[in-house]
């Protein structure tokens, strides 16, 4: 366990999704441990040959043994499957604390022109549609429905809409959530819509103007199910300029 709080792993609440074109750009990253790849993260398309995903997913593991699957809802049917080129961690990751927890993996080679949907990246225009407490943003992810270790991840995909949350609403310490870092959970009627909805490195989403845009990375959180510990991301905005240096794209609309 992180000294900031538990990793996320699962998403409680939510709706599973049936198509497989409704969230095109949504990733996992696989793992190979043993003798087969494991799925381990979420991840998205943000374009090119890129995937933004959470620095945690990628601590301590060998390029050689990571891919990448996308294409389909059901974990199990992802018809696409890409080796990784590069990963770049973002320099000021804190592992002990996740702050800065981001990170780039660029694949080698082009996403099929059937499956190339990135997302769209957040612009500063587009702050107080996303981040104000009250809003409303969407996680999706094939994370577990229990918190045990030997429970499965889903096979299909799953979503959930939360709300952005204050510090005042939560247990944690303003020490623990910075300034490139957000809270969002919920409730509906008795259930706790999880604030670890979604796979640690997975897309948080706001739909603006007609698509979906990356509003945040699934990071941390200190307990699952619980009212006060809401869900904490990776505020995507505040790293725009770092993902357009890494990634050569010239503003946030262009992949």
């Amino acid at each position: 366990m992180e000294a900031c709080g538990k990793i996320l792993k699962k998403i409680i609440g939510g709706e599973k999704v049936n198509l497989s074109d409704k969230y095109p750009f949504m990733a996992t990253i696989w793992y190979y441990e043993g003798n087969d790849f494991n799925f381990k993260c979420g991840a998205t398309f943000i374009g090119r040959r890129y995937f933004l995903t959470a620095a945690h997913c990628l601590k301590n593991r060998e390029q050689k043994k990571i891919i990448i699957k996308m294409g389909s809802c059901y974990l199990k049917k992802m018809p696409v499957l890409l080796e990784i080129e590069r990963i770049f961690i973002h320099p000021d990751f804190v592992p002990s604390s996740l702050k800065n927890d981001i990170a780039i993996l660029q694949v080698k080679e082009d996403i099929p022109p059937q499956y190339n949907f990135p997302v769209r990246l957040p612009c500063t225009h587009i702050q107080n549609y996303c981040y104000n407490i009250g809003h409303t943003v969407r996680v999706i992810g094939f994370g577990k429905e229990e918190d045990r270790d030997r429970a499965k991840f889903v096979e299909q995909l799953k979503e959930v809409d939360l709300r952005v949350k204050s510090m005042e609403e939560s247990k944690y310490h303003k020490s623990m959530v910075t300034n490139d870092m957000f809270l969002a959970g919920g409730i509906k009627g008795n259930t706790i819509l999880d604030s670890c909805t979604g796979d640690s490195g997975g897309p948080c989403l706001k739909f603006f103007h007609d698509c979906w845009v990356l509003v945040g990375i699934v990071s941390w959180g200190d307990s699952s199910g619980k009212k006060d510990a809401p869900g904490v991301y990776t505020k995507v905005l505040n790293y725009y300029y770092w993902i357009r240096s890494v990634c050569g794209f010239s503003h946030c609309n262009t992949h």
